[in-house]
């Protein structure tokens, strides 16, 4: 018979303590539930530090990144998902080639919910220390991308804590 793995894990997201609960999930169930707990849901687009965003802080489509041009529209909750789906698989679509070590689906969460945040660009910078599996180096890096704007911000230094005690969870 096959064992079922279980695992329940404290996330705080956007102020609030979440008790996430996780089997053998896919890395797309993990990662909807961590993300749309961090990223909060927006129907109309808002201003978010360089470009307009909405949904679960995907891009709106066809906007100008100029916060004085406001793009008109609204977004559904699973239009939304979708987006955040359809982004995920693109940036896993990219990493995946570059990591050689057999990730577990909740590490792919964490590290997909890093790049969704980030870029492709920062979540390459950790690939050599999953690669080689030097984990405290991993924290070290992974934890220093706390900064918006070029300032420390505390809702970034909670996501990357809970993203980090999902990698290793």
């Amino acid at each position: 018979m096959n064992k079922k793995t279980e695992k329940w894990l404290w996330i705080g997201g956007a102020g609030i303590i979440t008790l996430l609960f996780f089997t053998s999930s896919s890395y797309e169930t993990i990662l909807k539930k961590f993300l749309a707990d961090w990223e909060g849901f927006r129907s109309k687009p808002y201003w978010d530090v360089s470009h307009w965003s909405w949904g679960y802080g995907t891009k709106v489509p066809g906007s100008i990144n100029n916060k004085y041009i406001i793009p008109q529209g609204t977004i559904t909750k699973d239009q939304a998902m979708n987006d955040l789906l359809q982004y995920a698989r693109s940036d896993k679509d990219y990493l995946d080639p570059l990591i050689t070590v057999k990730l577990k689906s909740y590490q792919w969460a964490a590290l997909l919910s890093f790049s969704y945040n980030l870029g492709n660009d920062d979540a390459d910078n950790l690939v050599f220390n999953i690669n080689t599996w030097n984990l405290p180096a991993l924290e070290t890096q992974w934890k220093k991308y706390i900064y918006v704007s070029d300032e420390i911000d505390e809702h970034q230094i909670d996501r990357r804590e809970a993203e980090w005690e999902l990698f290793i969870s």
